[in-house]
């Protein structure tokens, strides 16, 4: 997004600028979140908007495996999630969280880690 487009978006949802009011979900991506980030952080302090700012590392890390599922390797979500907490400690902000999923059904749309799995 457009660090100028994120500043009108947040003053026309939060014009009074109330606290807890703008939860910012990035989904920028491994290799873009370095990149990325800064740029929106620094627009959002400079605006002096307050908001809370969280990583959500699933979704932006898809790639289409030789089957053909959507899936995500924990590399890039891991490589995301240290790049969303360096990026706002070198912009003196405050990394408000991480979303994650989890479910107790056998699916492959996470791979690597731990264990390989061979789709």
């Amino acid at each position: 997004m457009d660090p100028n487009k994120l500043v009108k978006l947040i003053e026309i949802l939060n014009p009074q600028n109330k606290p807890g009011r703008i939860t910012i979900i990035t989904k920028i991506g491994a290799e873009n979140m370095r990149v990325k980030l800064p740029h929106l952080i620094r627009a959002v302090r400079r605006a002096g908007q307050i908001v809370t700012w969280i990583s959500d590392p699933m979704h932006g890390n898809t790639i289409k495996a030789p089957c053909g599922l959507n899936t995500r390797p924990f590399d890039a979500i891991r490589v995301e999630v240290r790049a969303f907490f360096d990026v706002h400690k070198q912009e003196g902000s405050h990394p408000g969280g991480v979303h994650l999923e989890m479910t107790g059904q056998n699916v492959t749309e996470y791979i690597g880690g731990s264990r390989t799995v061979i789709l």
